[in-house]
């Protein structure tokens, strides 16, 4: 089957404001980053901030997305590039599911614009604590299972069919059994089919493991239990 993916830029400005530069305040150099509906705004919203006299840094991601400043919930690598370079990343766009993603994984503040509603706000530390807990409970049971899925998805750009071969000899070679389900998308009620697994090792999308309530047994990504 063909697929085609068409981008959707919006056509809202970005407005950078005085709320955006009061939440700001604190920080001298600022990553930026944006869904794709509104990393072409990006070259203007920095010299919007540099007017302001901060420091900005945009990086290129190394995965999936394609652009400066991009961020897909597979693939933030363009704030991950620089997480030693800035004192915190100004993200683009609207909800908190890549903001949180940005977080979790630089360890650094994320300031909220969403050019929608004109809303700025920080994410808190208590929403990153709490995913923090809620990943050290999915992993240590992930890691305690003996039979357990290995999540393949057919979908471009995310398929690890060879990785998750390598993952099931590995968990074999540790006296454990092991199966490969392998589907185009990754959907919890398919795996209620297979009781008889303990746990699910995902090799697709990351951000899986963000529905954890809707999976009956722990799911783990690959790369959190390092295998």
């Amino acid at each position: 089957m063909e697929v085609m993916f068409v981008e959707a830029k919006a056509k809202k400005k970005v407005n950078i404001g005085k709320s955006v530069l009061n939440k700001l305040k604190d920080f001298k150099t600022i990553g930026l980053v944006a869904t794709v509906q509104f990393v072409s705004q990006l070259p203007e919203i920095k010299s919007e901030l540099k007017k302001a006299e901060k420091q900005i840094v945009i990086s290129k991601p190394n995965k999936h997305a394609v652009y400066p400043g991009q961020v897909l919930g597979c693939d933030v690598s363009a704030a991950i590039k620089i997480q030693n370079k800035v004192d915190c990343f100004l993200y683009i766009g609207d909800g908190k599911f890549h903001p949180l993603g940005i977080a979790v994984q630089t360890n650094k503040p994320v300031i909220i614009l969403n050019p929608y509603t004109n809303k700025v706000n920080k994410l808190s530390d208590a929403e990153k604590k709490k995913w923090l807990k809620k990943q050290a409970a999915r992993v240590s049971k992930v890691r305690d299972a003996q039979i357990l899925g290995i999540l393949v998805t057919t979908k471009p750009g995310q398929q690890n069919l060879k990785r998750a071969e390598q993952i099931k000899k590995k968990l074999q070679s540790q006296g454990k059994q092991a199966f490969v389900f392998v589907a185009d998308t990754i959907n919890p009620n398919d795996l209620l089919n297979f009781p008889q697994i303990q746990a699910w090792i995902n090799t697709a999308c990351p951000r899986l493991v963000d529905d954890q309530e809707l999976f009956k047994k722990s799911i783990a990504n690959a790369d959190e239990i390092n295998i």
